[in-house]
């Protein structure tokens, strides 16, 4: 059987989701192992890191590859490939053909290849006497390692002739990312007579707040196959009395998911409403979302934020559960805090979400179930 008993490296990421052309990683470890199974270093990166995940990740790992330390990461393909994706979407140096990495996903294939049912990560920790949580993928490795024969290298070479594509999937087009690629947000309004206009709908529209900006990737990309209007084309101005009524504004909101030590994520339930939400409130005017975020959680729970402690998630629409038609577009953070917490101002009742999947136990917002929970499980792996 295998005698390799060297360091190893592991990666574990949280992402968006599961399509590598258009997810994201937002959080990242990544940590060398002893033979022992001992962790030796870790280096985390949260989402409030933005580029600095991608960037750091991928030369984290080149160096751990260039010192002749192999890589292990749960389903390599769908892993590297995505972080691949992240590197040529904002230009990074993106990792060529890395190897040695060693996917325990793959590595039962070899050991047991008629086994039949889901590989995950749980059932196999368990079958090969792991212990779960944070790091199982490396300690998995090594426990197999020990079944098979062979060096890092060879052992890679035996996985990469399971797939044909294999651990990164090619990019056949590079137009398929980068019409998802970010931009910098732009420079806040300089004045609140400067009028702000959401190129979200059929025809722009001014929004109530200055600070209410729009990213860019969401604007719609021009049509080159379309000339200027004919002049027969303008339509005369419409009477104001005959005027159609005004598309309902958004709802523009910071929202926080707010976890205590244990994992769990509390969700608040206003007056006179029967569904729960993320505490925050909507942006005044002249406010930033940040400030927002601090004053409405300590109206609405009764604690005081740590601004250094406070990830930015990114910006997120979905239907207003209390405003019917009308879309709530939140700015949303990530804390953690074991502070008492106890409702005020307008808040009826708190209440405690066990896990991401807690989704029946209370009658949720849109926001919530559709956005915030989803986040929250992404996150999860990597820091709880």
């Amino acid at each position: 059987m295998g005698t390799w008993q060297g360091r190893l490296g592991v990666v574990e990421f949280a992402t968006s989701g599961s399509n590598p052309d258009t997810d994201r990683i937002v959080a990242a470890r990544v940590a060398v192992l002893e033979g022992s199974g001992t962790e030796l270093t870790r280096w985390d990166w949260g989402s409030d890191r933005a580029d600095g995940i991608v960037g750091e990740v991928a030369q984290t790992l080149r160096t751990l590859l260039a010192v002749d330390i192999p890589i292990a990461i749960y389903d390599a393909a769908a892993g590297l490939t995505l972080l691949d994706r992240e590197c040529r979407r904002r230009h990074f140096d993106a990792l060529e053909r890395p190897s040695p990495v060693l996917d325990p996903l793959l590595l039962d294939h070899l050991l047991e290849p008629e086994r039949g049912g889901i590989r995950t990560l749980s059932a196999m920790a368990e079958r090969y006497g792991v212990a779960p949580g944070s790091l199982a993928a490396g300690r998995l490795v090594l426990a197999m390692a020990r079944r098979l024969d062979g060096t890092p290298a060879e052992l890679h070479d035996a996985q990469r002739r399971l797939l044909e594509f294999w651990p990164v999937v090619p990019l056949d087009d590079i137009r398929v990312i980068e019409e998802t690629q970010p931009h910098p947000a732009p420079s806040p309004r300089p004045s609140d007579t400067v009028p702000m206009f959401d190129f979200g709908d059929a025809a722009p529209r001014e929004i109530e707040s200055p600070t209410k900006t729009l990213p860019i990737s969401q604007v719609p990309t021009p049509r080159s196959d379309l000339g200027p209007p004919e002049v027969s084309e303008r339509r005369p101005a419409v009477p104001a009395t005959m005027e159609a009524p005004a598309k309902p504004r958004r709802i523009h909101v910071a929202a926080g998911i707010v976890t205590d030590s244990a994992g769990r994520a509390v969700v608040v339930r206003k007056r006179g409403t029967t569904g729960f939400m993320q505490p925050g409130g909507k942006i005044e005017r002249g406010e930033s979302a940040l400030a927002t975020l601090v004053r409405e959680l300590r109206e609405e729970l009764g604690i005081e934020v740590d601004v250094e402690e406070t990830e930015f998630l990114g910006s997120f629409e979905a239907p207003a559960l209390n405003e019917p038609g009308q879309t709530v577009r939140a700015e949303v953070f990530a804390l953690m805090t074991d502070a008492p917490l106890a409702p005020g101002n307008e808040i009826d009742e708190l209440y405690w979400l066990e896990s991401p999947s807690d989704v029946n136990s209370v009658e949720l917002a849109p926001l919530t179930l559709e956005v915030l929970l989803p986040l929250w499980a992404a996150r999860r792996p990597a820091l709880f």
